[in-house]
């Protein structure tokens, strides 16, 4: 359980961090072709990471 929640932290901070790396292209100076490429992928990544460790932590509350 321990683990989930580093994990959950984890993927959180990364969203964020991708957040504010999409909101300074858009907002501020718009970053080349690839960083925004790699952002959206590791942005899709962190997301599923998330979720599956959502799930997970919640079923093993259930338990």
């Amino acid at each position: 359980m321990r683990q989930i929640q580093k994990v959950q932290i984890m993927t959180l901070t990364i969203l964020v961090i991708t957040l504010l790396i999409v909101g300074f292209h858009m907002r501020i100076v718009p970053l080349s072709d690839w960083t925004v490429r790699i952002t959206g992928i590791v942005m899709l990544v962190s997301a599923a990471v998330c979720a599956y460790s959502t799930v997970r932590a919640s079923q093993i509350k259930k338990k």
